[in-house]
């Protein structure tokens, strides 16, 4: 058994962004976000089916239903959707909504609630920015430009909107979490980082490959440098993930192997590497690189094999659902797809961040002093550029990758901005200034290609000519009777926010028998629907003509309910047009028995 090899000292850091300059900042940027709800409540309210969702979560639970029952029992009533959610991001809504409705009316309680919930992960965001960027060796006016610069990256925009109250900002806070704990360099703060992380994979399993990202740095610390921050890390993250998983989700399911949960095999897999990283301190050759290399292979070996041998495939796949629905569900999700699926800003964006990333780290370790400041530039950037590669596979890990250039961006732009500033001509002074804001953020970039959007041939799902593709108004729903709705997937979740109605089903993945059903009915055999849309009770058909899920399903093959929406052709004679609904944007049919 030996100590840690040779480091320098860790450098000292720069003085911190003061509590009160960063609650400006959090003022600021929130005012920024209620002045856009309020000016251009459609264009900055979010819309996500998730969105709503979560809501109807949070409002169930606070209504009385079971802190361990997830059920959504407006789909698919009696029985409800199964959901594979935990309660962990209902806490910050649910407290915010409990408080307002001492107050408000309950309508008005919601709104105030799904308003604060992102501007309060926002501020959490904030800070832990701004502390990563003094971590790497930024002084204040970096510090607070890293918190700041969150509306000039697309995706961070849109996650912080009024009602985005769904996981991912949580999980993308995580991340960042991971990487200040990791730039803290200790024991202690990599065991911190184990604990971000079964939080990360309990919000969503997504989180697992910044989980191995951040493990695979600390086993390199440990190769090259003998410090046993993975051993740490693997035993905060081994220990906390079936407490915390106990906390929030019944017991009986631990004891299964789920795909789409972190359960017994993967709290195997953490604490089995753990304990295979202690084993190591007996082994031979742990004062040599390669001695310490080759005791990484059994964690490796052992968190691996506890993982597939129970799980198999879905280790890799969490969403185990069939040909079909992956056909015409799941692969035309953008926020699912890779980079080469996605619209021209979309793609320009996703490099772009890419390109920011690794010219701020490279830029940021060839200006460090000491070999400590350099590995934290190298370890830090590492983390960033997987995140960038890992959204090239799935769009919405994109917000994780933008957060992380952020610090990278505001160093670069604090040493390069006073440059630009002092150049005699003010045109060219002007001009620098926006190109280096143009080189350091996408804003510019993306806001360039939009344009090219629509007739880009990659793009996801393109809209049908001739269907009006404004917004639909639910809330007209409330017109009538209370019922059972058979709607697209996509909307299902806010009808049953915004009304009293149920619904079907909706695109949660544990509930495929009903999801077949709706994309079965809409765009299968015309014979087909009929028979599906009776045998589930609905009172009442309801489209959206801006429903992306409409368009997949009328360019399905043959005669179909969807096609026939989309043709203004002649319905089945078993609907009949609800008066008030027969045009526009929201049509809904009663469904004759």
């Amino acid at each position: 058994m030996t100590g840690p090899g040779p480091s320098s000292p860790v450098p000292d850091l720069p003085a911190p962004l003061g509590l009160g300059r960063l609650c400006a900042a959090w003022l600021a940027l929130a005012a920024f976000y209620i002045t856009l709800a309020v000016l251009n409540p459609q264009g900055f309210v979010s819309e996500d089916p998730d969105d709503f969702m979560r809501m109807m979560q949070v409002r169930d639970w606070l209504d009385g239903q079971g802190w361990f029952d997830t059920h959504q029992y407006r789909l698919d009533p009696p029985q409800g959707a199964q959901m594979h959610w935990v309660r962990l991001v209902d806490l910050p809504i649910g407290l915010f909504l409990f408080l307002f409705r001492l107050g408000l009316s309950p309508a008005m309680a919601e709104v105030a609630a799904s308003t604060a919930a992102p501007l309060f992960t926002l501020g959490v965001v904030m800070a832990v920015l701004s502390r990563i960027a003094r971590r790497l060796g930024a002084q204040p006016a970096a510090q607070l430009l890293a918190a700041l610069l969150i509306p000039a990256f697309p995706l961070a925009v849109v996650n912080f909107v009024s009602f985005r109250v769904d996981h991912h900002a949580w999980q993308a806070a995580c991340a960042l979490g991971m990487a200040l704990a990791m730039l803290a360099g200790s024991a202690r703060a990599a065991a911190a980082a184990g604990v971000i992380a079964a939080l990360s994979l309990l919000i969503s399993l997504e989180g697992i490959a910044m989980a191995a990202c951040f493990g695979a740095v600390f086993a390199v610390r440990y190769w090259l440098d003998g410090k046993r921050h993975h051993e740490a890390y693997l035993a905060g993250l081994g220990l906390s993930l079936p407490l915390l998983f106990l906390a929030l989700r019944p017991a009986s399911e631990f004891a299964q192997a789920l795909c789409d949960l972190p359960s017994w095999p993967h709290a195997l897999a953490f604490a089995g590497g753990a304990a295979a990283a202690f084993a190591s301190r007996f082994a031979p050759g742990q004062d040599r690189p390669l001695g310490r290399l080759l005791s990484l292979l059994p964690v490796g070996a052992v968190a691996a094999a506890a993982l597939f041998v129970p799980l198999g495939w879905c280790v890799v796949s969490p969403l185990q659902i069939d040909p079909y629905l992956r056909t015409m569900w799941f692969e035309n999700m953008a926020e699912s797809a890779p980079i080469y699926k996605q619209s021209a800003s979309i793609l320009v964006m996703t490099v772009m961040t890419l390109a920011i990333i690794a010219a701020g780290s490279w830029m940021g370790w060839r200006g460090a002093q000491g070999r400590t400041a350099r590995r934290q530039w190298l370890e830090y950037g590492a983390a960033a550029l997987v995140s960038a590669a890992f959204s090239m596979l799935v769009m919405r890990a994109g917000l994780t990758a933008q957060l992380m250039a952020m610090p990278l961006a505001a160093i670069a732009l604090v040493r390069f901005l006073p440059r630009a500033s002092a150049l005699p001509s003010a045109p060219a002074r002007i001009g620098a200034m926006l190109a280096l804001i143009g080189l350091a953020t996408p804003l510019f970039a993306v806001a360039a290609a939009r344009p090219l959007d629509r007739p880009a041939p990659f793009s996801m799902v393109q809209p049908l000519a001739g269907l009006p593709e404004e917004t639909c108004e639910t809330d007209r729903l409330r017109q009538l009777p209370s019922g059972h709705i058979f709607t697209l997937l996509d909307r299902a979740p806010e009808i049953v926010a915004r009304t009293g109605h149920t619904a079907v089903a909706s695109g949660y993945h544990r509930n495929t028998v009903r999801m077949r059903e709706v994309i079965t009915a809409f765009a299968g055999p015309i014979d087909q629907a009929g028979p599906i849309i009776r045998a589930n009770r609905a009172d009442y058909l309801v489209v959206c003509t801006g429903s992306p899920d409409l368009w997949v399903a009328a360019r399905a093959e043959g005669d179909s309910l969807a096609k026939r929406i989309a043709a203004r052709a002649a319905m089945p004679a078993w609907l009949e047009p609800v008066p008030g609904f027969e045009s526009g944007a929201l049509l809904v049919y009663r469904v004759q028995k």
